[in-house]
């Protein structure tokens, strides 16, 4: 990892500890087949394009998304994480099982 990527995922992980998403399943440019989790959100460098996406069951893919610019690549990675929170909590508020278990779904 290049000494950019690693300011970039120092700021990343600041950003989430303040949001308190530290508890959600994440990846900071640990290489794509690296860390893997089902219902993880991935930041990746690949080449010279940030990709943000999900992984679904399995750890497939899901929802790629390629950016030239990694502040937008951080800004979609941190809404992602919002969204996951959103869609989990309304998941438990319906009765509904969550994707994996996260003290963030009750709150």
């Amino acid at each position: 990892m290049n000494f950019n990527l690693m300011e970039y995922k120092k700021i990343l992980e600041e950003d989430i500890y303040l949001l308190g998403y530290q508890e959600l399943r994440y990846a900071i440019f640990e290489g794509e087949k690296n860390n893997r989790q089902e219902y993880q959100v991935r930041i990746e460098k690949n080449e010279d394009k940030f990709e943000v996406y999900m992984t679904a069951d399995r750890a497939s893919v899901m929802g790629k998304h390629e950016f030239n610019n990694v502040f937008d690549a951080m800004d979609k990675f941190l809404n992602i994480m919002q969204s996951r929170i959103l869609s989990n909590r309304r998941r438990v508020k319906d009765g509904n099982p969550p994707e994996y278990f996260c003290p963030l779904w009750e709150k």
